[in-house]
């Protein structure tokens, strides 16, 4: 992959302290040639670290992901440029003095976007709600579809190492594959999707009225149903009907392939995040949380959807 680099550009990179602003700022100069740069960590995630760079007036974004996620990271990098050449402010990379999109950084690896204007959005209104189903759709009709309808890939996975951490988890997600090979994959939409959106990686412009979508950081190919499905979980299917009005209003999708679709990959995500909080219950993760209670309530958070729909028949 022409993003990816095997060594650093420079000996005095071998090793940086990944939070401290002054090693943030010396790649910048290094890779970037932006000198004198003031740099400030930002609420992390986790899974990533992020700062805001400025210098002469600029403001840009630097994150930095763990080297398993650095596929991802460049392909959804790509996937901002593509945006933004389309009039959909996405947080592109900057590329370096020598054209790379990302950098060693510490064994992760990290990239300089774009600065996007405009304010995180709730979703807590019907008119917010609206602006980000337009926007998502917006976006996937722009990244258009992967080797056309139906002829991508026929399975989705997850992770399964760590499924016997709760006794409920491996039947629940042994359903949710069954429902998933009973709806026909190959019968939805493929394409590049964002892969985690959330209300707040959509930013809206009060200035131009632009809405923006940001951090492409876990960007895949999928059923392009699967982004829609992971906004709809943030409060359910009832309460994000404007945003899933809006997506369908907009062109992404037919109305009977977000009908048949939309709950078995709710079904999936919800599994995802089963399997993900699970897996750093078992590896004893505590990686940009408080506390191992973290973990644990993105977990029942999850029993208790599956608990709603039926599903959690073997106890907690």
């Amino acid at each position: 992959m022409a993003d990816r680099c095997a060594s650093p550009d420079h000996a005095t990179q071998a090793e940086p302290t990944p939070h401290n602003p002054q090693t943030v700022a010396q790649l910048l100069a290094d890779h970037w040639a932006l000198h004198a740069a003031e740099v400030t960590l930002l609420e992390g995630g986790m899974n990533s670290l992020t700062w805001e760079a400025r210098s002469g007036g600029t403001r840009w974004v630097v994150k930095v992901v763990p080297p398993e996620a650095e596929d991802a990271f460049v392909f959804g990098l790509g996937l901002a440029k593509r945006l933004e050449r389309d009039g959909i402010p996405a947080g592109a990379p900057v590329a370096t003095t020598r054209g790379r999109s990302v950098v060693p950084f510490g064994g992760q690896v990290m990239a300089l976007l774009r600065w996007v204007e405009g304010r995180g959005l709730t979703g807590e209104s019907h008119t917010e709600l609206g602006v980000m189903g337009s926007t998502l759709a917006r976006a996937h009709r722009a990244l258009g579809t992967q080797d056309g309808k139906g002829t991508g890939p026929t399975r989705l996975y997850l992770p399964s190492e760590h499924l016997d951490v709760r006794p409920w988890l491996r039947p629940v997600i042994t359903n949710v594959m069954a429902r998933l090979d009973a709806l026909d994959l190959r019968s939805l939409t493929w394409g590049p999707v964002h892969g985690d959106p959330a209300p707040d990686v959509f930013r809206l412009d009060p200035v131009s009225g632009v809405c923006g979508m940001i951090d492409w950081s876990w960007a895949g190919v999928l059923p392009r149903v699967y982004d829609l499905a992971a906004l709809v979980m943030y409060r359910g299917p009832d309460s994000m009907r404007p945003l899933i009005d809006a997506y369908v209003a907009d062109g992404a999708l037919t109305h009977e392939e977000v009908e048949r679709a939309l709950h078995p990959l709710l079904d999936y995500r919800w599994a995802g995040q089963a399997a993900y909080f699970a897996g750093r219950i078992a590896r004893g993760d505590l990686t940009g949380i408080d506390g191992p209670q973290v973990n644990e309530a993105g977990l029942e958070a999850a029993r208790q959807w599956f608990a709603a729909r039926g599903d959690d028949h073997s106890g907690r």
